[in-house]
């Protein structure tokens, strides 16, 4: 009888502190643009940027998405090391500007 009150109180405590651990959920299209971010921040041609905060941030957002979306996200994902790996030297310097400033940005928000 001791034991099940402990596991019933413990198990209350867990249920009313998850919410509280538990990241906010960003929007279907923040977390395609989280997708494009890391795309950016994986692109060779864009130089050297940590991706690890996105890599947790994106596997931290991915469960419970539509297959859609998860399938839209790994395009822009694709898509933006694409467009990097091509682009000429102005359009580096604004891929660099979205991917140190607006990236940033959403990580931290």
């Amino acid at each position: 009888m001791r034991i099940a009150t402990i596991l019933l109180a413990a198990a209350s405590l867990t249920a009313a502190a998850a919410p509280a651990l538990a990241a906010e959920r960003v929007t279907d299209a923040q977390f395609i643009h989280a997708n494009r971010c890391l795309g950016l921040t994986e692109a060779e041609a864009l130089g050297e940027a940590d991706p690890a905060a996105l890599k947790q941030f994106i596997k931290d957002q991915r469960g419970g998405r539509h297959t859609f979306t998860s399938d839209r996200a790994d395009t822009a994902r694709s898509d933006a090391k694409r467009a990097a790996s091509k682009a000429d030297e102005a359009t580096k310097a604004a891929l660099i500007q979205e991917r140190d400033v607006t990236c940033k940005g959403l990580i931290a928000s």
